[in-house]
């Protein structure tokens, strides 16, 4: 261990008072499993005054440019967080080229845990997606958790950037790897394209609720706008491509101009949305209706 820092805050809201608590640790870049694991094991084993069970602590743990994040509620048993720390720093440990960032989530969600994994950057989204495929042949163990596949970025909740990931509205979807031809989807995007973009690609898995498979949001890059000819121009490449691969795709433009695109590809939307006038030709041409 490097650096750690430990906080204990006492949040005041009359009755709906309520204790949190949050370890940060940074531990050498050569850390074992074994090491990660009793980090969380520590805080699990406090002894806490019985009015504190039920409130919440989380931890932390860096290791090189890696990070894992475990909580729970005070008093109950940490085995599987320990557990999930000491399965981050295995594959934090076999070098695939990548930060893995990893988010343990508790019972009842829909994977085991939410992992990142991030490299390379908007223009070579092919050493991100070859750090996911080394992970996928080396740990076949973990396909059970929710991989989201990106370059690197900052953790604010206005970051935008381009992912390969799960749909967040599908809560019956199933944790899996992103498939080879998922991977090679979202490196498509991002690759020989006529115009710099930010690409969402978004998995559903079984299918949403008007039938896609993917969902693909398509942004111009941060500070940027498009106006009617780019997005047309993105439109037409993006639209034959898909079209050519079959299956129904949620596709969608923000142009931070105004009114998007939105075509439901070889599918038939439940409801019509407002969409800028050069959408339309695209809605009639690759909607099945």
């Amino acid at each position: 261990m490097t650096d750690a820092a430990h906080t204990f805050r006492y949040h005041p809201y009359g009755p709906n008072s309520y204790y949190t608590s949050r370890l940060e640790v940074r531990l050498e870049d050569g850390a074992t499993p074994a090491e990660s694991a009793a980090v969380v094991r520590v805080m699990g084993d406090r002894q806490l005054p019985p009015h504190y069970r039920g409130d919440s602590t989380t931890v932390e743990i860096r290791r090189s440019a890696d990070s894992y994040s475990g909580g729970w509620l005070f008093g109950r048993d940490v085995e599987r967080e320990s557990s999930a720390a000491a399965t981050w720093t295995r594959v934090s440990a076999a070098e695939v080229g990548a930060q893995i960032h990893w988010v343990a989530h508790g019972t009842g969600a829909i994977g085991d845990a939410a992992v990142s994994v991030r490299a390379g950057s908007e223009t070579e989204p092919q050493r991100a997606t070859a750090a996911m495929r080394r992970i996928i042949q080396a740990f076949p163990e973990l396909a059970t958790n929710d991989w989201t596949v990106s370059p690197p970025h900052g953790e604010g909740m206005l970051e935008q950037y381009s992912r390969l990931a799960p749909s967040v509205t599908d809560t019956d979807r199933h944790a899996r790897f992103p498939t080879d031809d998922e991977l090679a989807l979202w490196e498509w995007f991002l690759t020989d394209q006529p115009i710099s973009a930010i690409v969402e690609v978004a998995v559903s898995d079984p299918p949403g609720t008007a039938g896609h498979a993917f969902g693909v949001t398509v942004f111009p890059p941060v500070g940027e706008k498009f106006d009617a000819a780019q997005a047309t121009r993105l439109a037409d490449r993006h639209l034959r491509y898909l079209a050519e691969r079959g299956g129904v795709v949620d596709y969608r433009i923000v142009t931070r101009a105004g009114l998007g695109f939105a075509v439901l590809v070889g599918g038939c939307p439940e409801r019509r949305e407002s969409v800028a006038p050069e959408s339309e030709p695209f809605t009639r041409q690759y909607e099945r209706c």
